[in-house]
């Protein structure tokens, strides 16, 4: 058994329909558009209707929707919906030594990166530079590190003005508009001119 096959037994009981249908290829409903297993009709759909299969080509396995016509390679397939299940895949393949330029995989540095995890930068060494100028600059590359250890801070996002459901729902102008006839039916009442 290969590594995609080991990966899709693990996540087979989490897709909808799911059946092995012999030789290569394995079907299930697609979950970009049968992800509520019911159809544009409101009916439940059948095994025999679902439209997601993976299949392999060459040395690969990949993902097809004969429905929306969605075509992934397996590891965005779970990238796209088991994030945890992708992050031990590539894990996986980078100890065989499958990711990377040349392999249809990601290495574990970009995987974390595109799912919003850990980012890595490679060290750099000068071999020419001496100890004594290390010694001062240690203390402004702790500094730096800091600020690049969290990141940068989080955008302030500035939330509209609240609005009231009447506001909402555009009915806003009319409440306004019968507010102001009762402030000036209480004004002619009390006598009060502009």
């Amino acid at each position: 058994m290969n590594l995609e096959q080991a990966f899709i037994d693990k996540i087979s009981s989490h897709l909808l329909h799911y059946r092995f249908k012999g030789g290569e290829t394995h079907q299930l409903c697609c979950p970009y558009c049968q992800s509520g297993g019911i159809d544009s009709k409101g009916k439940k759909i059948s095994e025999s209707k679902a439209k997601g299969y993976f299949y392999k080509k060459e040395s690969s396995i990949n993902f097809m929707c004969h429905k929306c016509g969605t075509g992934k390679q397996f590891h965005n397939f779970l990238k796209d919906h088991f994030p945890t299940e992708f992050i031990a895949y590539v894990k996986e393949r980078e100890h065989m030594g499958t990711t990377g330029k040349g392999h249809n995989c990601p290495t574990l540095a970009n995987a974390l990166e595109s799912i919003g995890g850990l980012k890595f930068e490679k060290p750099v060494f000068d071999k020419n530079k001496i100890d004594d100028s290390t010694s001062t600059t240690a203390k402004e590359s702790s500094d730096s590190s800091k600020e690049e250890a969290c990141g940068k801070p989080p955008k302030v996002q500035k939330l509209p003005p609240m609005r009231s459901p009447q506001q909402q729902s555009g009915r806003q102008g009319r409440i306004n508009h019968l507010i102001k006839q009762k402030h000036e039916r209480a004004r002619r009442r009390r006598g009060d001119l502009w």
